[in-house]
């Protein structure tokens, strides 16, 4: 009859060690669920927070034919691995909006090891106009002349238009496509690579349109610069002319010669000479072809003359009584 008193005491003993048991895990619990809410409700302390600016916010899904006007940075807040702005990737989905005004969301592209806190502004007023193209020629300015003694002698550029796309506004004000040249130290012939600038009508860039292609080739001739000048000739006579005979005077047609070369060269130079001219044995006058004579560096337009000789016959004295 004792058994079964002693079987139930044996129960009654074990419910209260598996009672007891059970305290540690459930304190165990209670302190993970505290240590979890503090991690959640102050993340800030735990995880670095970081406030960045300078995001550049970017236009997504812009519908063909259309052009936007928005705010170009933003200001993002972090928590989590640190980030820079390069690293953070902000836009605006503007896919279905046509022409008008938008107030759109801004949102950030998920980073691993970070969490976006908040975005400065959380939503950007967009403006979207319809897409403009015009066809203009490019012109160029010399910015930086060639050194001195040289000239610009021709400039051929390639492609010689440009397309220019942009709002109808942007457009208008569009008075000219332009390269700026600098040709200080270019000799001969030069393949210049050069950025195209839109520039209002008083020359003025112009940053709201795009120009397509950026960039032109410009093949530029360059020479050494030439002076003019004007100088006498004077013709060269050599031998004597036949027995009996004298020289009467010698003249030239043209009478003076233009001379082209270096300017330095040109300048001072007064006269020209004939290549010597042969009169021996002439017994009368005559006229012939003759050529300049040679100046270093210097050509004389024209480069020959014609000479007249003219040639008579000594006089007898007459005889005294």
């Amino acid at each position: 009859m004792l058994t079964p008193a002693r079987k139930l005491s044996g129960e009654s003993e074990g419910k209260k060690m598996a009672k007891g048991g059970t305290w540690h895990l459930k304190a165990i619990s209670v302190l993970m669920a505290v240590l979890l809410w503090v991690f959640v409700t102050n993340e800030s302390v735990i995880l670095k927070q970081q406030m960045v600016s300078g995001v550049k916010l970017e236009a997504v899904n812009v519908s063909s034919g259309l052009v936007v006007a928005y705010s170009e940075t933003v200001r993002v807040g972090i928590v989590g691995t640190p980030r820079t702005a390069e690293e953070i990737d902000a836009y605006v989905d503007l896919k279905d909006k046509g022409a008008g005004t938008h107030q759109v969301e801004v949102e950030v592209k998920p980073m691993q090891g970070t969490r976006v806190l908040t975005i400065s502004p959380e939503e950007v007023l967009v403006e979207i106009t319809e897409n403009k193209e015009i066809v203009f020629p490019v012109s160029y300015e010399v910015e930086k002349p060639p050194s001195s003694g040289f000239q610009v002698a021709a400039v051929e550029i390639s492609p010689a238009s440009c397309v220019v796309r942009g709002d109808r506004e942007g457009i208008d004000r569009v008075d000219d496509l332009v390269i700026r040249l600098d040709l200080s130290s270019a000799q001969g012939t030069s393949a210049i690579r050069s950025k195209v600038m839109a520039v209002d009508r008083n020359g003025l860039a112009l940053t709201e349109v795009e120009v397509m292609p950026a960039y032109v080739q410009a093949y530029v001739v360059t020479q050494e610069l030439r002076g003019f000048g004007e100088a006498a000739v004077t013709p060269i006579v050599t031998g004597a002319p036949a027995e009996g005979y004298e020289v009467v005077k010698v003249t030239v047609e043209p009478q003076k010669v233009t001379l082209l070369g270096k300017t330095q060269a040109v300048k001072g130079i007064t006269e020209v000479q004939t290549k010597p001219l042969d009169i021996m044995g002439k017994d009368k006058s005559f006229q012939q072809e003759v050529d300049l004579t040679a100046l270093s560096g210097i050509e004389a337009v024209p480069n020959k003359v014609t000479c007249l000789v003219e040639i008579r016959e000594i006089p007898v004295p007459a005889e005294e009584d």
